[in-house]
């Protein structure tokens, strides 16, 4: 299914005609409700087909050397959503990433290069650097992007796989929403779809860089019907230390020695600027949650909501609603991971990294 001018025009009048409506539905509800917990989401056992959408920088490079090490799991195809730095220099580290670890046979898919209403947002290669993959110059190999569109790719894989397809997102959700505004039937033909973002400490709301970049995506994707998880914000559980930097230097691997070269400017900012024992990889605890569900121990299921329209709090999620008039809860439409194993999410950094 070709794009052009029209679907972006008609995806704008849907957003700005009915779901940016949403903004006034957030001002008819109090946020007083905790989530209840669950011990685990069935959806996520034996996950068999995966679709990476990604902004490709240091922890993404992380998450998907993980994904793309697995014997188990069949990633389908990598989609390129905005986010962290200059979308051309994401397509080109992705394109270097299939080529590299998979010989390219993992398509990439350029998808949509801005958010959805192509309003401004937060850089990142404060973190990132230069690259988008450390201070590392990424070099330009022979793979080129698939010919298909990357919302059009997701809805051709989820439609040809129901039930089996876990969307992991790694980036800004442009590209899920735009699938979603074309195709709404896979919200209940995808497995489901496991965000980076949603730091959960009750009532209230979180920053996440993620929604912050296409907020009118988040909203989308949060009222679509899919299953969705969260990776939550576990601090510790999810960070590599000096100590853990110093021992994937002696597994002498190839992707060993690209991580520990994209990854080193991260660690020395995490450490230095934002006064961290290690660096913070939430990227590749939503992979580890992929590969191995038991990483993540613990989940609140919550009602979220995405701030559209504050000064300050744009792209801010919002936790657990009530109706302001009847006082009834908000349903659930989001499962986020409140404790997991530190343990278990370095087992599967290592045995990626090793292999």
């Amino acid at each position: 299914m070709p794009l052009d001018r029209r679907h972006f025009l008609n995806g704008a009048a849907l957003l700005t005609g009915g779901l940016l409506s949403s903004g006034r539905v957030l001002g008819q509800a109090a946020w007083t409700v905790l989530g209840h917990p669950l011990s685990s989401l069935p959806w996520l056992q034996d996950v068999r087909r995966i679709i990476i959408d990604t902004d490709p920088g240091t922890d993404d490079l992380l998450a998907i050397m993980m994904m793309l090490s697995s014997t188990q799991i069949t990633t389908e195809a990598i989609t390129v959503a905005p986010g962290n730095i200059g979308y051309e220099q994401e397509v080109r580290n992705a394109l270097y990433l299939s080529q590299t670890l998979t010989n390219g046979k993992i398509p990439v898919h350029r998808g949509v290069d801005h958010p959805l209403l192509n309003r401004p947002y937060p850089a990142a290669g404060f973190i990132h650097g230069r690259y988008g993959l450390g201070d590392m110059v990424v070099p330009e190999v022979a793979l080129r992007p698939a010919p298909e569109h990357a919302s059009v790719a997701i809805s051709r894989i989820v439609s040809a796989h129901p039930g089996e397809v876990v969307l992991l997102a790694l980036g800004g959700l442009s590209n899920i929403a735009l699938a979603l505004l074309l195709d709404p039937s896979i919200a209940r033909k995808a497995r489901g779809v496991v965000i980076v973002g949603g730091r959960y400490e009750g009532i209230g709301t979180a920053v996440s860089f993620n929604a912050m970049v296409d907020p009118e995506a988040a909203d989308i994707v949060l009222r679509s019907g899919l299953q969705i998880a969260m990776t939550g914000g576990l601090g510790p559980t999810e960070m590599l230390t000096q100590a853990d930097f110093d021992h994937i230097r002696t597994f002498g691997t190839q992707k060993s020695e690209i991580f520990l070269k994209s990854n080193a400017e991260r660690l020395k900012f995490e450490t230095e600027q934002r006064h961290k024992p290690g660096a913070t990889y939430a990227d590749p605890f939503a992979a580890a949650m992929v590969l191995d569900p038991s990483v993540a121990s613990e989940f609140e299921a919550v009602n979220v909501k995405v701030e559209l329209n504050g000064a300050e709090t744009r792209g801010e999620y919002v936790f657990g609603g009530t109706h302001i008039y009847t006082g009834d809860a908000l349903p659930p439409n989001v499962a986020i991971c409140s404790r997991g194993s530190a343990e278990k999410f370095r087992t599967q950094v290592f045995k990626a990294l090793r292999s």
